[in-house]
């Protein structure tokens, strides 16, 4: 089975025109909150990334080593941490822990970011640009820490 979801419009800053592109709607739950958002799945990143703010809502354990990341942002700090994660669609759904980093800086306008070590090892995607598309179909093989449910 797969579930399908349409890209989402992102409105810039003038003079750049809005875009579309391949978010999903994914709850991420911590120790203390649980936050429905909409996630870019971006093919570029090794690993997935949330903001600062978003991690402390959670609760999410921030007192691992800081280490520098690197993305089309620049450098910034981050602790290696983990999240549950759900997607669902109708009768599908599809749960399981993702290893993030969390920014340490306070960064409001960075997007959470859904890169391929723990999240795409679970899936087998399409992006389907002309349709502005994006299927997610379930892996046999379990990923990273992988629980479907």
């Amino acid at each position: 089975m797969a579930i399908t979801f349409k890209y989402k419009r992102v409105d810039r800053p003038p003079p750049l025109e809005p875009i579309h592109s391949p978010s999903i709607p994914i709850t991420l739950r911590g120790p203390k909150e649980s936050i429905d958002v909409v996630a870019l799945v971006d093919s570029g990143a090794d690993t997935s990334a949330i903001p600062n703010s978003l991690a402390e809502i959670l609760g999410l354990d921030l007192t691992g080593e800081p280490e520098d990341i690197v993305g089309i942002g620049g450098k910034s700090p981050a602790v290696k941490t983990s999240v549950y994660a759900t997607i669902q669609k109708g009768h599908e759904k599809y749960s399981f822990q993702l290893p993030v980093y969390a920014l340490l800086e306070k960064k409001e306008d960075f997007p959470v970011l859904l890169g391929r070590q723990g999240f795409f090892d679970n899936f087998d995607i399409t992006f389907k640009e002309k349709e502005r598309k994006i299927i997610l179909k379930k892996t046999y093989e379990r990923g990273y820490g992988a629980k479907f449910g």
